[in-house]
């Protein structure tokens, strides 16, 4: 499913001008830029939903492109639940879905955190994870708020459907590669 435009694409150029490989992300209408840093290392770019502020969000879309890091995919999200543990307490992960995006490497795993030991709320995230030619790109969908028991799931099946098709529907593309084209 693709019916989404990409502008957050637009945000995450390649950092050479000489890269080819460009990680396609959907649009959400609705949703706002609230951090964009592009430096030697990389870029990422966090988005939130329009109406909601910068410490106040509850769901937040963040998209990195990292260079010269040489994780796998599956290295990459059992590094993230390994990060997660200690700083929360309730803290659980599915099971990693391993498969390729453009002929790469490519996964994605839930987290939850049924109580941040920092702020107290509970944080529920799916990141997805391809390892790319000329990167390593991590996109993650983020829900916060109240928090919860291990075991359960605060994100309300609806909208976690939504994350599936968002997921669904990133693409990694070479403007070199013809089997591997760009959308417009």
């Amino acid at each position: 499913m693709r019916p989404l435009v990409l502008a957050v694409a637009a945000l995450l150029l390649p950092v050479s001008a000489l890269a080819s490989e460009r990680l396609q992300v959907p649009q959400l209408s609705d949703w706002k830029v609230m951090s964009s840093v592009t430096d030697k290392t990389g870029q990422s770019t966090e988005l939130i939903p329009v109406q909601e502020g910068a410490e106040t969000w509850t769901r937040r879309i963040t998209v990195q492109a990292f260079r010269g890091v040489p994780l796998t995919v599956s290295e990459f999200l059992e590094q993230a639940v390994a990060k997660t543990a200690p700083v929360c307490e309730a803290a659980a992960a599915g099971p990693a879905s391993m498969g390729s995006i453009g002929g790469r490497e490519a996964g994605s795993r839930t987290i939850a955190c049924g109580k941040y030991k920092g702020d107290g709320r509970g944080t529920y995230v799916l990141h997805f994870a391809i390892r790319g030619r000329d990167a390593f790109y991590v996109v993650s969908r983020m829900w916060r708020g109240a928090p919860f028991a291990l075991g359960q799931v605060p994100v309300p099946e609806s909208e976690l459907v939504q994350w599936r098709a968002y997921a669904d529907a990133i693409d990694l593309c070479d403007t070199t590669d013809a089997r591997r084209p760009c959308r417009d």
